[in-house]
C-alpha cells in the first residue's frame, strides 16, 4: 500500500456525494448547458427507471477517436428527482464549468432513501452510453465521494472486469473482503483523518486488504481535513493518474 500524506491543504467543499440507483429517460437540457439528462427505463432483468447527467468534451464531435469515460457516483446529498442540482458540485460541478474536460462524464442520480448498490443498472447506464457514443471500452473509470466513494468501490468490486480504475473519495460504511477483487484494479484512495463518518483506520484496512491480495492501491491522506474533500476533483494530477490506466485483459493479474 502506498500512502501519501498530503501536504497542500485544499480549498473546503461543502456537500457530502454520493448516489447509487440509475435512472435513464430519454430527453436534454438547454442547449447552453454543459451535461444533457437522459434516462433509461427497461428490465435488466428487473425494472430500472433513473436519469443521469452526460457531458461531452467540446471536442467530441471533431474527430473520430473513442473517449476515455468516468462514471461518477454522487454522495447522499443530491438524491432525489431534482437532477439540477448536481452540477453544483463534485465532478458534476467541475465539468459543468469546464467544457474541455477530456474525458466522458457520466452521472446518475440516485432516488430518494437509496444508495448505490444496483450495478446492474449502473451497467445498463454505460451500455446505453457505449452503444450511442464513441467510448474506450478498455479505458472506463468510476469514482465517488462519500455514498458515492463507497458505490465506486462496490461497483468495482462487482464489476472488476468492466472498469480501467477506480477513484474513491472519503468513502462510507467500507467492507474489507472487497479487497480481494479490487487487487484486480488501480486503486486510488483519498481520506481526512478528521473524517466525521469514516475513521482513517477502516480505509487503511481496506487498502491493506487490497495490498494483501496482490493489489498495489495508493491512499492519499489529506492532513486536517474531515469529510468533506470533493474538492480532490479540482486536482490536475488525479486527471493524469486516470488517463494513465488502462484495463487489463481478463485473466491478466
Amino acid at each position: 500500500m502506498t500512502i501519501y500524506p498530503q501536504v497542500v491543504r485544499l480549498g473546503a467543499a461543502t456537500l457530502l456525494s454520493a448516489a447509487f440507483l440509475v435512472r435513464i429517460a430519454s430527453g436534454a437540457d438547454s442547449a447552453t448547458t454543459a451535461q444533457q439528462t437522459h434516462a433509461i427505463r427497461r428490465e435488466v432483468p428487473h425494472k430500472i427507471d433513473i436519469q443521469y447527467l452526460l457531458f461531452l468534451p467540446k471536442d467530441y464531435e471533431k474527430s473520430a477517436k473513442q473517449w476515455p469515460v468516468i462514471l461518477y457516483l454522487h454522495g447522499g446529498s443530491p438524491r432525489g428527482e431534482d437532477i439540477s442540482q448536481m452540477k453544483r458540485w463534485g465532478l458534476t460541478g467541475k465539468v459543468e464549468a469546464d467544457p474541455d474536460f477530456p474525458f466522458i462524464v457520466v452521472s446518475p442520480q440516485c432516488h430518494t432513501g437509496e444508495i448505490w448498490t444496483d450495478v446492474d443498472a449502473l451497467a445498463a447506464i454505460l451500455d446505453e452510453v457505449a452503444l450511442s457514443h464513441r467510448v474506450d471500452p478498455d479505458r472506463v473509470y468510476v469514482t465517488g465521494h462519500s455514498m458515492g466513494g463507497r458505490g465506486a468501490l462496490y461497483a468495482a468490486y462487482k464489476m472488476p472486469d468492466r472498469f480501467a480504475a477506480v477513484v474513491s473519495l472519503a468513502p462510507v460504511s467500507l467492507i474489507t473482503a472487497w479487497g480481494g477483487k479490487l487487487a484486480k484494479l488501480p486503486l486510488w484512495l483519498f481520506h481526512g483523518p478528521n473524517d466525521q463518518f469514516t475513521p482513517l483506520k477502516e480505509v487503511e484496512e481496506l487498502a491493506r486488504a487490497t495490498e494483501t491480495a496482490g493489489g498495489h492501491p495508493q491512499l492519499t491522506v489529506l492532513p486536517e481535513r474531515d469529510h468533506y474533500i470533493l474538492d480532490v476533483y479540482d486536482r490536475p494530477d488525479l486527471y493524469k493518474w486516470i488517463a494513465e490506466q488502462k484495463r487489463k485483459p481478463r485473466g491478466s493479474n
